[in-house]
């Protein structure tokens, strides 16, 4: 049968879902799907996430065709969501239309729950092909996927080992059968036979050494086995060579303060930065992992890489202010109190009241030697007395009462100190 006769009897019984924000790329994709044949009722536009999870509450969706940036989320977070709608349609196409023609795009494209990619500009032949390429492929698919399918039935069943020898037949249908071997390690994943599973990770990989299922099933063994110098070296490459999500990026910064690998801090704000949704958690994330790496530098004698990284933190995680605090802190204990006067500055509008602020005022105006004790102890007294606990704030009142000899009434917030922070305060150096 012609491809174009498949592609439009499949869509007079399935909708047509199309998304980007652009409406004048809409419509240009609007007028491909119409010339290709399909009734205009049966096609459906949408700029955001929000507006296609509504189409898709009341449409039988077979064929979406989605940007790589979406409101709301990714094209991939939105196929994701897709999938979810309509479990059961083995034949739904889904289509990345983008301007990145990286490795990255390419090799995301090129993934089982990606069916194709198109790429901006282009002319209305060449998507015209490609649509018909792809849908009546997938209507129709190759013995290889028809295979694949089937060891995945097998899986769900239960039957891992039939679901094995599935995988194992499909081998030989595909040059590169990175998919196959991905599922075949999944399978002994699931019988707990997690070397041969990495084994077969590895050999997909040998395939495409950027599969994404492979090296995020190398990369759950590890972090199941704790390894986690190894998880991180495999997840590094996932987020070097894919579209980084929130979620991905969380575990990528919490494993890189795991493993020390502080100096690879800076490539994880510039993908937080490209990301166009960046929720709180996300950005408490990025700001805790720039501090860490910070104060890494700064103990290592190397200020200036700290500083960069903590005027990374002012300028996109101001909205926390305990890190304009813990910058304030750290860099007036390290008697760097010129740079740390610059972050006073950066403390939202209405935060002046706030612990936050009034400890790192405290610390500015009082933290050198040179600032009169009277001064100092009064001010640390009124901190205290508002329930503030700051370690450096009453280190500096109680050791300028010890040195202005009121051993006597230093004594209660000494033992405060003692017992909030034990151990820190056994480094104090007072009598």
């Amino acid at each position: 049968m012609d491809k174009k006769l498949v592609v439009q009897e499949y869509l007079t019984s399935h909708a047509v879902l199309i998304v980007d924000k652009n409406s004048a790329s809409r419509n240009r994709l609007l007028k491909v799907m119409v010339d290709l044949g399909v009734k205009r009722p049966m096609i459906h536009t949408a700029g955001t996430m929000a507006e296609a999870a509504e189409i898709l509450k009341t449409n039988n969706v077979g064929l979406v065709l989605s940007d790589y940036f979406v409101g709301g989320g990714s094209g991939f977070d939105l196929f994701k969501m897709v999938r979810t709608s309509f479990p059961d349609n083995k034949k739904l196409c889904l289509i990345l239309v983008t301007s990145n023609i990286s490795q990255t795009a390419v090799a995301k494209a090129a993934e089982e729950d990606v069916d194709s990619f198109i790429i901006k500009p282009y002319t209305l032949q060449s998507i015209q092909e490609n649509l018909l390429s792809t849908v009546s492929t997938k209507i129709k698919p190759s013995p290889y996927i028809v295979k694949i399918d089937e060891g995945k039935t097998a899986m769900s069943a239960g039957d891992f080992r039939g679901a094995i020898a599935i995988f194992e037949a499909a081998m030989p249908m595909h040059p590169r059968p990175s998919l196959a071997l991905f599922y075949m390690g999944h399978a002994q994943y699931l019988l707990t036979e997690a070397d041969q599973a990495k084994g077969k990770y590895n050999k997909g990989l040998a395939f495409n050494s950027i599969h994404f299922k492979c090296l995020v099933g190398l990369y759950e063994i590890f972090m199941k086995e704790q390894k986690f110098p190894e998880a991180y070296q495999v997840v590094k490459k996932v987020a070097k060579y894919f579209p980084a999500n929130p979620d991905r990026l969380t575990q990528i910064i919490r494993l890189a303060i795991i493993t020390k690998n502080y100096e690879d801090m800076e490539l994880y704000y510039e993908i937080f930065t490209q990301l166009e949704e960046r929720n709180a958690e996300m950005t408490n994330y990025i700001g805790a992992g720039l501090f860490v790496a910070g104060k890494w530098y700064l103990l290592e004698g190397q200020l200036p890489k700290a500083l960069p990284l903590f005027e990374k933190i002012a300028v996109s995680c101001a909205e926390f202010s305990k890190f304009l605090r813990a910058i304030i802190s750290l860099l007036v204990e390290h008697k760097q109190t010129s740079e740390a006067q610059k972050y006073i500055t950066r403390f939202p509008a209405g935060t002046m009241d706030h612990e936050d602020f009034v400890v790192s005022d405290f610390l500015l105006k009082y933290g050198s030697s040179q600032t009169e004790a009277g001064v100092l102890i009064q001010r640390g007294i009124e901190i205290y007395n508002n329930n503030i606990r700051d370690y450096q704030v009453l280190k500096l009142m109680v050791e300028a009462m010890v040195s202005n000899g009121l051993e006597d009434k230093a004594a209660p917030y000494r033992q405060e100190l003692e017992r909030l922070f034990p151990d820190k305060a056994q480094l104090l150096a007072v009598s």
